[in-house]
């Protein structure tokens, strides 16, 4: 990695809850990690089914599309809106 490279730390709440079970929301998506690395940035989220997914810039997370990713969080658009998703 670059020295421009950044990667958000989990906090000690989320490493807790991401080796619990039952501990994150199962209801829906939940973000667990960040890199960012300009056009190489990606996201790790975790589905309401507990499966992990690593995401970057324009790739799609059911009917939304990631927009941008930052440290500990992501922007997407649904429905023609923006919407962000930030680590528990």
């Amino acid at each position: 990695m670059s020295s421009t490279d950044e990667t958000t730390p989990a906090t000690a709440e989320t490493q807790a809850a991401a080796t619990l079970p039952e501990r994150l929301p199962l209801d829906g998506i939940t973000l667990v990690g960040t890199v960012v690395a300009g056009k190489a940035s990606r996201a790790m989220i975790r589905t309401s089914d507990g499966k992990i997914q690593h995401l970057r810039p324009g790739d799609a997370l059911g009917k939304a599309t990631i927009a941008a990713i930052e440290p500990g969080m992501i922007h997407m658009i649904f429905n023609g809106e923006a919407q962000r998703l930030a680590m528990p």
